[in-house]
């Protein structure tokens, strides 16, 4: 679990995390234990300005259409709501929102998927890793 200390209208919250996710954070991390959990390349706050131009950065690198914060959470949720089980309820307390009528404007947005630049990204990713894995296996052997 990671507890964020400063949310979007104050508060504290504790968020799970991905143990793969996890360790990517340690690493970033190298064992700092105070300051911004994410920081600009100078040490300052990662504030929206340098979000919006750390996400325009890495669609560009990626050959990706430019999103911005908003719209990433948005994809992120229409995928969310899209899965086969998808719980309303549970994807609304997962991105934060009060009333469920924000998350079910995104549930609207289902057919959208392919449009979806962070939904191509992760289709782009997965076909990358299965190509990947095989090599992995040989090198086990």
């Amino acid at each position: 679990m990671l507890l964020l200390e400063k949310m979007k209208g104050g508060g504290r919250r504790k968020k799970p995390i991905l143990p793969v996710a996890w360790h990517a954070l340690q690493d970033y991390l190298d064992g700092r234990k105070t300051g911004w959990l994410f920081c600009t390349a100078s040490g300052g706050q990662l504030d929206e300005p340098a979000v919006w131009r750390l996400l325009q950065a890495l669609a560009k690198r990626a050959g990706l259409p430019l999103r911005g914060p908003h719209g990433v959470k948005g994809d992120a949720v229409t995928h969310a709501l899209a899965k086969r089980d998808a719980r309303p309820d549970k994807v609304q307390s997962w991105a934060d929102y009060k009333d469920s009528r924000t998350a079910q404007r995104y549930n609207k947005r289902k057919g959208l998927l392919d449009d979806s630049p962070g939904y191509g990204l992760g289709a782009d990713l997965a076909g990358a890793l299965s190509l990947f894995q095989p090599q992995v296996e040989a090198r086990r052997w």
